[in-house]
C-alpha cells in the first residue's frame, strides 16, 4: 500500500474500488479541505484479478488507516 502523509484536517476516509488496465485496484480518499473534490491518501500497489479481492484488501487498508488515525493525532504527533 502506498500512502501520502499530511492529514492536517479531520476528514472521513472513503474506499473506492475500480477496474483499470485489465485489473482491479483500490484507493482511499478524503474530501479536500479547500475547494472541491477529493485527495487520494492511499492506493493499492498491486493489481487484483477480481473485484472482491481488491475490495477485501482495501477494507483491510482502511481498517489499518482508522487504527493509525486513532493512535496519532491529526497533526502527526503521537498521543
Amino acid at each position: 500500500m502506498a500512502t501520502f502523509p499530511d492529514l492536517g484536517h479531520p476528514t472521513v476516509p472513503e474506499l473506492h474500488v475500480f477496474e483499470q488496465a485489465g485489473g482491479w485496484h483500490w484507493g482511499i480518499t478524503v474530501p479536500r479541505v479547500r475547494g472541491c473534490g477529493f485527495k487520494l491518501i492511499a492506493f493499492s500497489d498491486r493489481t487484483f484479478p477480481v473485484e472482491n479481492a481488491a475490495r477485501s484488501d482495501g477494507h483491510q487498508a482502511l481498517a489499518a488507516f482508522h487504527t493509525t488515525a486513532h493512535t496519532t493525532d491529526l497533526t502527526g504527533g503521537s498521543r
